[in-house]
């Protein structure tokens, strides 16, 4: 199994390269210059702070897995996300499968699916702040107090739900939308032949968040922490030709193009939503916004680099995943 992930991860890998072209590679590779390193650099510690909000997450479950393992999976995970299309959420099942063995399939589920939602709260909760901080600091145009003040209620909107989904559980609120949609007869009786897992995945769900408060704070704050460091990666970027610009520009930066490439996640492989939000940003920042085409390149360019060592950390990974067996429902495809 895990070679099948290797390899349909690598055939995606190479086309892509062969579609941004490896002389557009090289030539920003050469105008960045030894910024690159920094720049790759600041997503290791961003890597490493996901694994440790995951960490977190396991509670119970940390002496049956080692941090290493977890960093490794993680990474992976994020790897064969950023190669699917239109929904980044193709590194989920991949988790769960390497986890499985050591944790059963119930907590490999669970933590997994609590881990997914906290990274996606994180995102919510740093919009949210950065948003308060561009009102308070910048002159902003009515119509982009308008877009911001709409972001903001969505943000606050979407804090709201995944606390209540951490509280509440989020399986059986998705079995009665499900139920509710037509055709979907076939899909509810399966998913009621595993009622009593997904019973019990929900239930470590809403434990988790009920009975240690501490872990998920510490793990949100993990998250949110990740998203700032993140940000750096916008300041070495453009040092490298020759732009200083200050940490909250690049918050704004990192904020404001995050958050276009979410509402637009149905693009496949972002391809132009990127660079036409950093374009975008670049100039309600006042610089020049072809600039925010060659931020979008480098973007690109550190992103193959690390799908390069998440696919080849799966290929390396000494715990062999299971090769016949099948993922039932109550495993999430």
């Amino acid at each position: 199994m895990k070679t099948i992930f290797f390899i349909i991860g690598l055939v995606i890998f190479v086309f892509l390269t062969n579609e941004f072209g490896i002389e557009n590679i090289v030539i920003n590779i050469q105008k960045t210059g030894w910024w690159l390193l920094p720049i790759i650099g600041v997503w290791f510690i961003v890597y490493l702070m996901n694994a440790l909000a995951w960490w977190f997450v396991l509670k119970s479950q940390r002496k049956k897995v080692s941090f290493l393992e977890i960093f490794s999976i993680s990474l992976s995970g994020f790897a064969i996300n950023y190669i699917t299309p239109v929904v980044n959420l193709g590194g989920e099942p991949y988790k769960i499968i390497a986890l499985k063995e050591k944790l059963g399939i119930h907590k490999a589920v669970s933590s997994v699916l609590l881990y997914s939602m906290l990274h996606f709260l994180s995102s919510f909760v740093f919009w949210i702040m950065v948003i308060l901080l561009m009102f308070l600091t910048i002159p902003l145009s009515f119509d982009l107090q308008i877009i911001l003040g709409a972001g903001f209620i969505a943000a606050v909107l979407g804090v709201l739900f995944f606390y209540s989904r951490h509280k509440n559980g989020i399986i059986n609120s998705l079995i009665k939308i499900i139920s509710k949609l037509p055709f979907t007869t076939k899909l509810i009786t399966k998913i009621k032949l595993e009622e009593d897992s997904l019973i019990t995945i929900d239930n470590q769900i809403v434990d988790f968040y009920g009975n240690n408060k501490f872990d998920f704070y510490i793990s949100l704050m993990f998250e949110v922490a990740a998203r700032f460091v993140a940000s750096i990666e916008f300041i070495f970027i453009l040092r490298a030709i020759g732009i200083n610009i200050s940490f909250q520009e690049a918050l704004y930066i990192n904020a404001f193009s995050s958050f276009v490439m979410n509402i637009f996640f149905f693009v496949p492989l972002e391809l132009g939503v990127r660079e036409g939000s950093l374009y975008f940003i670049m100039n309600i920042l006042k610089f020049s916004s072809g600039i925010g085409i060659y931020i979008g390149l480098v973007n690109r360019i550190r992103e193959f680099f690390w799908i390069f060592i998440g696919l080849l950390l799966i290929q390396l990974r000494k715990t062999n995943l299971p090769n016949k067996e099948v993922i039932n429902y109550a495993d999430i495809k």
